[in-house]
Order: structure tokens, then sequence, then C-alpha cells
């Protein structure tokens, strides 16, 4: 519960924005940003933070900005030709319809160029000349009558057509992918080569993955277990804690979506344990059996996470879960045995605690922590299978850790 009520506190999902209502008439104040992974049909408005929420839609306004993200109203052709092989048209002319939309504006200059992504999931992308119609540019593929999938570039000749007065700004026409991020570097060349007007209004680039770069140090406390019909002496065994330093680097990927709060976290660490259990039994003429079983293994682990961030005031909490593979480096197997009968020496023989133990440790891990500009502060617990391979005697690990982490490097 508490964490739902700082989860509220912390959502600030209206930010500030505008809604163009006429070509003349534009009302700033704060819309419900959502991260839209296709172009919104409808958004949430309110002048000031304490009003009332109004929806506006396309036949309420011409257009909208918030997030850095600038969107117009227009009435465009939409290419719904089926994209799965199962069902490609047999024509090379691409079935389209005309509608309204949102376009999101990637380039505002006297050239445009405006992107679409549909309920259905499909991408459009449009060119204009200043004050000129939307054009859509195709990319199409069909089914032949020999069977044979036909990808159809139109819009490769069309923007060969559209830069006609800059010659040359297309080197290889072949090696441009209809995407927003490839025909967006020809707009740049385009005002940077050929523009008298140096440097267009660029409302938009994607923003692409964030990466993240740092160390982790802390302590870890590991409890070894064993569970099964056979060994005794290990199953009922009470290991006791081990507490090691564990430490590595990480590389966290932030995803542009979700305001950059999800995340795909990846570490490289060390990790070990070692832990003893004593069994000891007398006999009436004095004599003693004892029995020392220790297990100690270092590891190297792979740890991959997804972490999820919360922001509250300059603070971000964040949770994660993932799993964790690990290679054992460093190994301590052994069964000690000790016979003292009445005054003599010991007799001492040592072997294998268990045989042939496994070096691959697979877990699952989760955690929550917290971070502050470049420092972090965590917990995890760490559930993993241990070392042995018998299905009759199985062994568990529980770690627990207790981390700080250090971010250098962000771009």
């Amino acid at each position: 519960m508490l964490l739902s009520f700082h989860f509220s506190k912390a959502q600030k999902p209206f930010e500030p924005g505008y809604i163009v209502i006429a070509p003349n008439d534009t009302v700033r104040g704060y819309i419900d940003y959502k991260s839209w992974s296709r172009n919104p049909e409808t958004i949430n408005f309110k002048a000031l933070t304490g009003e009332k929420t109004e929806t506006y839609g396309l036949s309420d306004m011409e257009g909208f900005g918030v997030h850095g993200e600038n969107y117009v109203k227009a009435h465009v052709e939409v290419n719904i030709s089926a994209t799965e092989i199962d069902n490609l048209a047999s024509s090379p002319v691409p079935e389209v319809v005309k509608t309204a939309a949102f376009l999101l504006v990637v380039n505002n200059g006297p050239k445009g160029l405006f992107y679409l992504k549909d309920k259905d999931g499909k991408v459009q992308l449009y060119i204009r000349d200043k004050d000129g119609p939307y054009q859509l540019l195709i990319n199409h593929r069909y089914l032949a009558a020999n069977g044979q999938v036909v990808n159809v570039t139109y819009y490769r000749e069309q923007l060969k057509n559209f830069f006609a007065d800059c010659p040359g700004l297309i080197a290889d026409q072949r090696m441009l992918p209809y995407s927003q991020q490839s025909i967006g570097k020809v707009f740049d060349r385009f005002y940077e080569k050929c523009s008298s007007q140096k440097g267009a209004v660029t409302s938009y680039k994607p923003t692409g993955s964030l990466i993240q770069v740092g160390v982790v140090a802390g302590l870890s406390s590991s409890k070894l277990s064993f569970e099964g019909p056979v060994v005794p002496e290990l199953v009922n065994g009470d290991f006791p804690l081990s507490n090691k330093v564990s430490g590595g680097v990480f590389l966290n990927f932030v995803f542009p979506r979700l305001k950059q709060r999800a995340s795909l976290y990846n570490e490289l660490v060390f990790t070990s344990y070692k832990s003893s259990v004593v069994r000891e039994s007398t006999f009436s003429d004095d004599g003693l059996s004892k029995v020392t079983n220790t297990f100690g293994f270092g590891y190297i682990k792979l740890v991959n996470m997804v972490r999820y961030q919360i922001p509250i005031g300059g603070f971000k909490l964040f949770l994660n879960g993932g799993v964790t593979n690990g290679q054992a480096i460093s190994v301590t197997n052994e069964r000690k045995k000790e016979d003292r009968f009445q005054n003599s020496d010991p007799i001492v023989t040592r072997q294998e605690a268990i045989s042939a133990p496994k070096k691959y440790e697979f877990g699952f891990i989760y955690g929550l922590g917290i971070s502050y500009k470049k420092f972090g502060l965590e917990v995890r617990q760490e559930i993993s299978e241990g070392m042995s391979r018998y299905y009759k005697l199985t062994s568990n690990v529980k770690r627990n850790y207790f981390l700080l982490s250090y971010r250098f490097l962000e771009k």
C-alpha cells in the first residue's frame, strides 16, 4: 500500500503541451502523455492542473504537441494492403483508402516528413512540399503469378523526384530502407547540402535506447541446504550463513518508451560462499568420530533482469527481476572424517563431499532499490539450484545481496 501511494504521487502523466483548435487558435495547457506506440486518435487535455480533463479528437482540433512530439491533423491516403505472406494480394498496385489522422511531424521545414503508425501497427510515411498535399510514400509487396513474393519500393523513386533539385542526395537508393530514421537522415542531408534554409526545423527525432555503464559492489549472504532421501548428514545439516564480498560491472539498456522507466539490466559479477557443517559421534571407550562437510564455490555470474523505475522527487525507486547464470571458477568440496580412539592420534581421511559437483549454476533473482544521480542502493534475493546433479539429493542456495552501485558512463 505504501509503494502504491508513492507510485501514484510520483506519476505525472500530464505534461505541458498545446492543442491547435484552429489555424490561429492555439491553447496551452497540460496533456496526458501516454508514450504512444501508435499515433493517437484522441488525447486528454486541461488548461490548468486543477481543472477538469477534457477529451479532444480529430473532430475537435487541428493538432497538438507534448513531450517533444508534434502532431498535425491531415486527410491522407493509407496503404491497407496485407503484409502477411499468407494474405498477400496479387496486384502490384497497393490498396489505399482515404482517412483523417494525426501525423507525427518528423520534419516541418519547406520539405516535410511525417509519420503514422496506425491501429494495426503498420507504418506509413508522408512527404509534403510547403503548403502542398501530403504524399504517401509507398512500400508494397505482392504475390506474383509464379508464387514469388515481390517487393515494390515505389518510395525510392518518389523521393528521387521529390528531391530532384538536389542531385546525388540519395547515393544508392537500394540501400535506403523504409523507416523514419533512414528517410529522416535524407531530409537532414538535404538541408545541409541543398537548401537555402540551413538547419530545418526538426520537430521529432526518435529517442534511441540509453546505455548506462557502471560498477556494483557489496555483501552477499548465502545459505546452502540439501533435500532428498539420501545422505542424511547433508540433508539434516544446518549449514551456517556465509557472508562474502560480491561485485562486478553492469550494463543497463534503458528503453525510450515508457518515459525511460523500463530497462534491460545486465551484470557480470563475482560471488562466492563457503560453509561447513560438523557432526560428531562418541563411543563408550572414549572414542570420537567427527565428520566435517565443507562446500565453497566462487562463481562468475551473468545476471539479466528487467528493471522498472519510478521517479520520486530527485530519487528513483526501482524494482527488477530476472535470471542468473554462473560458472564456478573455484571449488571446495570436501568431506573430512577424524576418528580418535582413547588418547591416540586421530586418523584423518578426506574425500569429496559429493561426487562430480556441477560447476554451472542457474537461478532466479529479484529485488528493489533506490538511486540518486549516479549512485544506487539495492537489496536482492537469488534462489539457485546449487551444485548437486542428483535427483535424490537436490541442493539449493539462497543468497541475499546488499549492493551499492555507481554509474560512470551514460550515452
